[in-house]
């Protein structure tokens, strides 16, 4: 029916109550690579008929129109004459979802007229969960993006035009990422070419170093392979043996054969993933399956798994398991390989509980309960004092670091400590619990309930 080009995601909220909100909102849909407006950002002040601007935006160039919802929304005349604008907009193009209402306190869901009809997301409980609902629900309208534009929290507290916020701008801080560097790459990774797949995998048992099959292709770090089958008393030989740096994978290239830049950092990421998982299965960790990744833990025992770290001049040893009433609790990690912004293992929080200490519990809505009664009493510190102690527990070395042999001589070295962040200002956590339960334990959380509810988003 019209070939406007939309793309403009639109947050509207009431002034200066929802400031807040809205701003943490933008950021982190305009970090997403969304083209993300609100009236803070994009009226700049002197414009000659600010509705007739809005207008023009709303009606030609948004694609949906996200409403915060409070217990102020419909107090102001503006956010009503946007409301009945868009509703308007959404009946003449037709546009299926044009309106996302996200409510972020216990305002009622029928507090304006056709309200409850709309497929509302709630922030009320949490940030992070409204964060998640909201992005897949973006994802399944294929609402496209533009570029990412990663803000740093300067940038957000440089643009908060509320009151105090927990940041304390006259003192400095030392903040800890979930990214563990990976300082040097082994130099080499090997692709062995077999004449079919059967014969690739024949010859992928007989690896000694970590790797993996990709179609007819071993892909490993390996400089030599035993070709010899044993069964069936047979020498199988590869086709082929291509070489490649691991540092083109860091730097565009072109290339008409096999593999393209794509292509190499696609495998280079697997092959770390493959390292890293040996590595944690050498040292016996227990594994839970989440819906779309596994999470590694420490089984519990008599004597606990304890980690020893320094922490501002202070040294702190912090078990990673624990006893939960009758059961038992465990802190644990998934990760993956990230190659930018920074060469690294990227990890996630979580929380396994288990009877014995070994066996994670099979009812996931048991497991959902527990994770959420026991993470009340974990914040920001005790998450990161969690890691911390965590990664210790890994070290394999007097120095406590993390050495992963990946080849012949060849050798994966990490630090048992995260890639750190000066600020030029301090965070004081506040008071309210709900602003305090992680975002991690929220995104973990609906991945128990993916399987059962179908992926079901609100």
């Amino acid at each position: 029916m019209e070939s406007i080009n939309r793309d403009i995601l639109f947050i509207g909220h009431a002034t200066p109550e929802d400031n807040e909100f809205t701003l943490w909102l933008q950021s982190k849909l305009k970090n997403e690579g969304y083209n993300c407006e609100c009236d803070l950002s994009f009226l700049l002040g002197g414009e000659a008929d600010y509705w007739k601007n809005l207008q023009d935006l709303l009606e030609h160039q948004s694609i949906k129109y996200i409403l915060v919802v409070s217990g102020v929304t419909f107090d102001k005349s503006g956010v009503l004459d946007e409301w009945e604008h868009c509703k308007s907009i959404e009946r003449q193009y037709l546009l299926k979802d044009f309106i996302i209402p996200v409510k972020v306190d216990n305002s009622p869901y029928n507090s304006r007229i056709g309200l409850n009809r709309k497929n509302i997301i709630s922030f009320e409980n949490n940030w992070g969960e409204g964060l998640k609902r909201l992005l897949r629900k973006l994802a399944f309208d294929e609402v496209p993006k533009v570029a990412a534009n990663t803000n740093s929290i300067m940038d957000w507290y440089d643009n908060v035009y509320t009151t105090y916020s927990g940041i304390e701008y006259k003192e400095k801080d030392l903040f800890y990422s979930n990214w563990l560097k990976i300082p040097v790459l082994p130099k080499k990774v090997h692709f062995y070419k077999f004449y079919n797949e059967e014969q690739a995998k024949a010859v992928l048992k007989n690896l000694v170093y970590p790797g993996f099959r990709h179609g007819n292709l071993i892909i490993t770090f390996q400089k030599s392979l035993n070709y010899y089958l044993r069964e069936e008393n047979l020498e199988i030989k590869p086709t082929e043996h291509l070489v490649k740096d691991s540092t083109d994978a860091l730097q565009w290239y072109e290339s008409e054969v096999f593999p393209s830049y794509a292509d190499f950092r696609r495998l280079l990421v697997r092959l770390l993933r493959e390292c890293f998982e040996s590595y944690l299965k050498e040292m016996q960790l227990k594994i839970y399956e989440l819906s779309n990744s596994s999470c590694y833990f420490f089984e519990h025992k008599e004597e606990k798994s304890k980690g020893r770290f320094a922490l501002n001049g202070k040294t702190k040893n912090i078990g990673v398991t624990g006893k939960y009433y009758d059961a038992f609790w465990h802190f644990g990690i998934s990760f993956r390989p990230v190659l930018y912004p920074e060469l690294c293992l990227s990890f996630k929080n979580h929380i396994i509980f288990t009877e014995d200490g070994v066996k994670p519990w099979t009812d996931k809505k048991q497991m959902h309960s527990a994770r959420r009664n026991k993470g009340k009493t974990m914040h920001n510190k005790e998450w990161r004092d969690q890691l911390l102690a965590f990664l210790s527990c890994l070290a394999n070395t007097e120095s406590d670091e993390i050495v992963l042999t990946v080849a012949e001589d060849e050798t994966i070295t990490l630090s048992t400590t995260p890639i750190t962040f000066e600020a030029k200002f301090s965070y004081i956590e506040p008071n309210d619990e709900e602003r305090l339960k992680p975002i991690d334990s929220y995104l973990d959380e609906e991945e128990f309930y993916d399987d059962e509810e179908g992926g079901q988003s609100a």
